[in-house]
């Protein structure tokens, strides 16, 4: 098949390999962490959700499917595999979850920084947190541009709040074997550890969560005063 594919295409992968870099700090936090046991795991959970193809060009792993199913398809293997790592370790191990976030937060400040200076911006430069969640877009995978995906409520300098009416990640979640309220901690630790990296002075609240119970989930950058 030869595929056409554009900006938005590659943009997408961008934002599917920031997850798969996620889950390699995680994967390398619980390794630190718990040892050899580690892999045995990690040997289980490829069993069934095997590693990314990480050196091959989209064109190729995009091969015999159209570009929007081949990109989903993408988007369903990282975020499964994710939460099916975070899953298994969980089930052995009381505070995975908590290293999983830890790992998760400092990958998001690494991925902050790192947008900055890709963007040729400076802390002082993104001293808002309108232009923090711009940012943010092109990093966060949060579902296919067809999905409902974050919509901004309030924007300002000093504060931006954004709202989910429904989860695009929680039927990947839950099929990994993972808990939807787990999961959701460890990518808002990520979101957070992102506004941090950005500019030191941005902090991150979550204030609803749909895997807490609410109908919607709220969030928001603020200037820290």
């Amino acid at each position: 098949m030869s595929l056409v594919l554009g900006p938005i295409h590659h943009w997408m992968y961008g934002k599917i390999k920031t997850s798969e870099a996620r889950e390699s700090a995680i994967i390398s936090a619980f390794k630190t962490k718990y040892g050899a046991e580690a892999d045995e795991i990690l040997e289980q959970v490829y069993k069934k959700y095997p590693k990314p193809n990480t050196n091959k060009p989209l064109e190729e792993l995009l091969a015999n499917k159209s570009i929007h199913q081949g990109i989903q398809s993408l988007i369903i293997e990282a975020e499964t595999r994710e939460a099916a790592t975070i899953a298994a370790f969980c089930a052995k191990y009381s505070d995975a979850a908590k290293v999983a976030a830890e790992a998760a937060h400092g990958h998001g400040v690494v991925c902050g920084k790192e947008a900055i200076r890709n963007k040729g911006l400076s802390p002082a430069d993104c001293n808002d947190t309108a232009r923090a969640f711009e940012v943010m877009g092109d990093y966060l995978s949060d579902g296919m541009p067809c999905d409902r995906g974050a919509q901004v409520v309030a924007e300002s300098e000093k504060s931006t709040s954004w709202d989910h009416e429904s989860c695009v990640h929680e039927v990947y979640w839950r099929n990994g074997g993972a808990d939807f309220l787990t999961m959701c901690n460890i990518i808002n630790a990520w979101i957070a550890g992102f506004g941090e990296g950005i500019n030191s002075q941005i902090g991150y609240e979550r204030e609803k969560a749909i895997a807490a119970g609410d109908k919607s989930c709220l969030s928001n950058f603020k200037i820290k005063s």
